[in-house]
């Protein structure tokens, strides 16, 4: 595991890099956090090199640096910048985009502008947020009482913390104002959604929903996992196979209707 620095033309973008140990895999993951705060995600990514898949984990805004200044705190910057990652660092390789939370929200960002000029791409959302009811405050905050049943606080790295403490809500306040049930239709490459059986954030009907209007993507799957919301730090091995199926799929060009 190492960090790397990508010059985008405008920005540089700090990522983890965690490869297998063999050496870097001809498909690439690339991850968005949540709310932009990288360690919960680590575990997921060292489970995608278990599984011979090599994962850039991207700091944006840029919580992991001194000074972050990566993009904007703002699911639609993230996501653009994380497109132009894809452009600059990802040419000629199969890249599995999987956001978690807010950051799916970006992920979709990134995974609607990419599929302009990438062609092998596919797409993961685990723990899509928001739930229309929950874009309101009180159903949020009702929601978040369970949503992280079977999460730990040692999922958190207070420098994290402490670098968003003003970007955080910013991000938050994005994603509130953002309905990816009305931008999914426009998504056309293979989508996969994911959440934990107790993420009251992103219940079972909501993926079946989200399932239902992404009608031009090509292949299209749900799976509830093992865990509540932070999933990718509690269930790593759950989440990491969700995307190697994913990455199966892609591959082989499968084709089959929402399941």
């Amino acid at each position: 595991m190492h960090d790397s620095f990508t010059d985008t033309g405008s920005k540089s973008v700090h990522a983890v890099v965690v490869d297998p140990p063999t050496g870097p895999s001809e498909a690439l993951v690339v991850l968005v956090p949540g709310l932009g705060l990288l360690k919960y995600a680590l575990p997921t990514a060292h489970a995608l090199a278990r599984r011979g898949l090599s994962t850039r984990l991207l700091d944006l805004p840029g919580f992991g640096l001194p000074t972050p200044d990566s993009t904007r705190p703002n699911i639609h910057a993230i996501g653009l910048m994380t497109a132009a990652w894809v452009r600059q660092q990802a040419v000629g390789r199969p890249v599995v985009i999987i956001g978690h939370s807010t950051g799916s929200q970006a992920a979709l960002t990134g995974a609607l502008a990419a599929q302009e000029f990438h062609d092998d791409l596919a797409l993961v959302m685990a723990g899509p947020t928001f739930v229309p009811a929950q874009r309101r405050w009180p159903r949020l905050l009702l929601a978040t009482l369970t949503a992280y049943r079977d999460d730990t606080l040692r999922q958190l790295r207070p420098s994290e913390i402490a670098r968003g403490w003003h970007g955080v809500p910013e991000i938050l306040l994005s994603g509130l104002d953002d309905a990816v049930d009305q931008r999914l239709p426009r998504l056309r490459v293979p989508l996969h959604l994911t959440s934990g059986e107790h993420d009251s954030f992103a219940p079972a009907a909501w993926l079946t929903r989200l399932a239902a209007v992404a009608g031009a993507s090509p292949w299209v799957r749900t799976t509830t996992l093992p865990g509540s919301h932070n999933n990718l730090y509690t269930h790593p091995d759950a989440v990491a196979d969700v995307i190697a199926v994913t990455r199966e799929a892609l591959a082989s060009g499968r084709q089959e209707p929402a399941a």
